[in-house]
């Protein structure tokens, strides 16, 4: 089978096609889509190596969907089903790829493979960010910064799923998109800002607000969540009660609930998985409004 692997930190140049083996796992899994997370070139970049180790080759790809091959565990074979590869790890960037059971849920009957290939990584973290982090209770007045990317469009119906007020932060191409989800209010950031007001919570998505901003715009008691931390940052939220960092938690029950939410994914580009290197250099420089995902 063809599999995308790395065999040196560097750019996208040390990415390449080979021939593998067939994985091995408890179930094997023809991957039909691919999506695209900042985690993956963090990972190849050498920006990871205290989580994702030195010893190549490695592979890429957190998040897919595709067809059960080899069932077991209540799968079973021509199971249409999405989940993730392991976090630091990766290997869902192949024509086929091993996983356990705990790894992935089936395929909700109403969304393509590409859509399904969408909602792991990103709408596992928006779940987690609205219900664990911020347990988001109706009338809550939340901003979201940088609501146009992955993580954002299912941040937006989340919270509005739980009654949240929301104030979306984006680029002229994301205000649309952020309005048709539902969020209360939308602002372009070329344009406007939101220095004026006052929050119950802030998602920095973006990562470039920083909480030293982010306290100015928050409430008595308000919560500033950081979704791109450093060792600092994780060490920082254990002893501020109003600092929280997302450090992503996929468990299978989180994609059992993700594809009961009846969620919208927006996907705003596919490419051909032959054409990684291309795919990987534009979506890094950002401006795309949700989801990246290669077709496998």
């Amino acid at each position: 089978m063809k599999k995308i692997i790395y065999q040196q930190f560097g750019g996208t140049d040390v990415l390449e096609m080979v021939e593998a083996p067939m994985p091995e796992g408890e179930i094997i899994v023809q991957v039909k889509a691919v999506s695209v997370n900042p985690l993956d070139w963090k990972l190849w970049q050498g920006e990871m190596t205290l989580m994702g180790g030195k010893k190549f080759p490695k592979s890429i790809g957190i998040d897919f969907s595709g067809i059960v091959m080899k069932g077991g565990a209540g799968f079973k074979e021509g199971d249409a089903v999405f989940g993730l590869a392991p976090i630091f790890k990766g290997g869902a960037m192949a024509e086929f790829v091993g996983v356990k059971a705990g790894d992935i849920a089936l395929k909700p009957a109403g969304i393509s493979f590409e859509e399904a290939a969408s909602l792991p990584v990103a709408g596992g973290a928006a779940l987690q960010i609205v219900e664990d982090l911020l347990n988001i209770k109706p009338g809550m007045e939340v901003l979201i910064n940088g609501a146009g990317g992955g993580i954002g469009p299912f941040a937006i119906q989340l919270a509005k799923q739980k009654g949240a007020v929301v104030t979306a932060v984006v680029g002229a191409s994301g205000v649309e998109m952020a309005k048709e989800l539902g969020s209360d209010v939308v602002v372009d950031y070329r344009k406007g800002d939101v220095m004026g007001k006052k929050f119950d919570a802030v998602v920095d998505l973006a990562g470039k607000m920083g909480y030293a901003a982010g306290k100015k715009v928050l409430k008595k008691g308000g919560v500033f969540v950081n979704t791109s931390p450093g060792v600092k940052d994780i060490l920082w939220s254990f002893v501020s009660g109003s600092y929280k960092v997302l450090l992503l938690k996929p468990t299978a029950s989180g994609l059992k609930g993700l594809a009961e939410r009846g969620l919208k994914v927006v996907i705003g580009k596919r490419y051909a998985w032959e054409d990684f290197r291309k795919g990987y250099e534009e979506v890094k420089k950002g401006g795309i409004v949700g989801k990246a995902v290669f077709v496998i």
